[in-house]
């Protein structure tokens, strides 16, 4: 992969979200910054429908051409056919950064019993003493720190 041929973009859809978000964020700021108003309820200008749930992710977060870019284009095959490391990074970072901002966008339009169901089983799940990811993370911790004592390294 890392003698491939540079095949990955910015992409349009991505270049747009960042381009509003500053927009968005220097509103808010000269907002907060003069204390006046209300402030502006942010939801991106392509949504015409928020109420369309399993439509809203069109177009604002459609990450078909970043996906499609890095499995077909990108992860070719080896040598020249393939992209570089760097192309599967910057895609990838693409394709996750609207993913999140989509999911934070659902999350905070949610109704309130959807949060309270979500952070249900989610506490609940943390509350597992010994099986939740806190427990998991202080046994990888102690894992580590025995295969080091154990191999000098």
């Amino acid at each position: 992969m890392a003698h491939g041929t540079s095949k990955g973009v910015v992409d349009g859809k991505f270049q747009a979200r960042v381009t509003e978000l500053e927009q968005k964020a220097k509103k808010s700021a000269d907002h907060f910054s003069r204390h006046a108003g209300y402030r502006e309820w942010y939801v991106p200008k392509e949504i015409k429908e928020p109420l369309d749930v399993p439509k809203l992710h069109d177009p604002v977060w459609d990450r078909n051409a970043i996906n499609q870019k890095y499995s077909v284009d990108i992860l070719a095959g080896s040598g020249k056919k393939g992209g570089t490391v760097g192309d599967l990074i910057a895609m990838k970072w693409q394709a996750d950064f609207m993913a999140t901002e989509e999911r934070a966008f659902r999350t905070r339009h949610a109704s309130m019993i959807r949060c309270a169901a979500i952070a249900h089983g989610r506490l609940n799940g943390h509350g597992e003493s010994g099986i939740s990811i806190f427990s998991f993370l202080k046994d990888a911790v102690q894992t580590h720190i025995t295969a080091g004592a154990q191999t000098g390294s």
